[in-house]
């Protein structure tokens, strides 16, 4: 082997030592790429883990905070149908017991009145029985005073308007004629105002 030869085998190891020597420094660089990309992966799945777990409290927050809200509105429209239907309850035993007292001072009134009515018909009856009475009582005297201020043989023409009798009887009639319409006026009166009233 000449020297040239081992010039040559000499620089060729050098080449391939300076390429080995690029190789490793190129496999550093890469390794250190890798362990940098690594550490950001890891970086980042840390980020979206701890970003998960803020959501998901948030979501759950946000749902037990709409739980909560549509409990109290679920309850708050509880109270209000009750409070409705107590109130709806109070105004109809209110109205029906007003219609109720209504009803019965009506039945008062209407007794009354019948009461009132039937003891001015009674009243009016035994007034005019009386009249009747006295009327007939007081012809009766008129009959006798006739017959005792005329002869026995003489009749009293008692159709003459200037006759005593016929004079008493028309008074008598008259008298009662008044006393009857006056009686009778009153109660329509009574009973009229009473309608009126009621």
């Amino acid at each position: 082997m000449g020297e040239g030869e081992v010039r040559e085998g000499g620089g060729e190891l050098e080449d391939a030592r300076a390429e080995l020597a690029r190789a490793r420094g190129d496999l550093a660089r890469e390794r250190s790429r890798r362990r940098a990309a690594e550490e950001q992966i890891g970086k980042m799945k840390e980020s979206q883990a701890a970003t998960q777990v803020l959501v998901e409290q948030e979501e759950e927050y946000i749902s037990n905070k709409l739980m909560k809200r549509l409990h109290e509105l679920k309850s708050e429209k509880e109270q209000l149908a009750l409070q409705i239907e107590q109130e709806e309850e109070y105004l109809t035993n209110n109205l029906q017991m007003k219609l109720d007292q209504l009803k019965r001072e009506k039945v008062e009134m209407e007794n009354q009145l019948e009461q009132e009515q039937e003891y001015i018909v009674n009243k009016l009856q035994r007034q005019l029985d009386e009249l009747r009475l006295e009327k007939q009582n007081l012809e009766k005297k008129v009959e006798e005073l006739s017959r005792t201020a005329t002869p026995a043989t003489v009749t009293p023409n008692t159709s003459r308007p200037d006759s005593p009798a016929s004079s008493v009887r028309s008074g008598l009639a008259l008298d009662s004629s008044h006393h009857l319409g006056s009686h009778v006026g009153q109660f329509g009166i009574r009973s009229y105002s009473r309608e009126s009233a009621s």
